[in-house]
């Protein structure tokens, strides 16, 4: 009777043995899936982003190469400028009432213009980046009649030059908020963003000036396509690593018993 109660112990023990190892790798495996699916959801993120960076920079390269727009059917003065009309070249006119200094832009000191928007209602003004200088001196035509042709862009968010905050003098950058406090004429609306210039005319002749050159606003989705591409990869290569281990340390451990 002994010998009976033994063998069933043994036969109950080598059970439990049985179903901790089955439980083990089970355990394992769903370990390995879900590190896996892991991997896998990051690479189709990536994807994602790789696909939708593409999709913005078409969007992007359409609106900077669609026709002319007026001023005054797109955009609205104390509105913030819509995402789908930054970049658009737009036509407007009216007359410059001040002019300003921004240093340290891309392409050096920008000599900068506000210009007062004919026919804006209410009365309403833009900044419009005009064109590089040397020995920071500004030459705006004051309230001379201009029409221009120019880029709309958003306002910029970071300081250019820090300085000027400190100084009281210039821009730090261009961005209408700056002016709120320093307007002379406290009824003058601004708009959101600004103007950079392509071609001006004053009282119908064209200004010869040293123009900044052309330029979109950056995408905003962060980093490049083929950044994105290449975590695709890593990420896919990953999760194929992770399936595999297992068949491998299997493998490894027949070839070693």
């Amino acid at each position: 009777m002994d010998g009976t109660r033994g063998c069933s112990n043994d036969v109950t023990a080598k059970e439990s043995r049985t179903l901790q190892g089955t439980l083990i790798r089970i355990g394992q495996g769903l370990l390995v899936l879900i590190v896996a699916t892991t991997f896998s959801l990051l690479a189709l993120w990536q994807w994602d982003r790789a696909e939708g960076h593409q999709e913005l920079e078409a969007e992007l390269n359409r609106i900077a190469t669609s026709a002319p727009a007026s001023l005054l059917s797109i955009h609205r003065p104390q509105i913030a400028l819509d995402g789908e009309d930054a970049n658009r070249m737009v036509t407007t006119s009216g007359r410059y009432l001040d002019g300003y200094l921004a240093k340290g832009q891309e392409e050096g000191d920008y000599e900068i213009a506000l210009l007062e928007v004919k026919e804006s209602a209410p009365r309403a003004a833009i900044l419009v980046a005009r064109e590089i200088v040397e020995a920071s001196v500004t030459n705006v035509p004051i309230d001379r009649e201009v029409e221009l042709l120019a880029r709309l862009l958003p306002s910029q968010r970071e300081d250019r030059d820090p300085d000027s905050r400190v100084s009281g003098e210039g821009l730090a950058r261009i961005d209408s908020a700056l002016l709120v406090e320093r307007l002379q004429d406290q009824n003058l609306a601004l708009y959101d963003g600004y103007l950079l210039l392509q071609s001006e005319k004053i009282d119908g002749v064209e200004s010869d000036l040293n123009l900044i050159p052309d330029s979109i606003a950056e995408p905003t989705i962060p980093g490049y396509y083929w950044q994105h591409l290449s975590y695709v990869v890593i990420w896919s290569l990953m999760a194929v690593l992770t399936l595999y281990l297992p068949f491998y340390q299997r493998k490894r451990n027949r070839l070693v018993s």
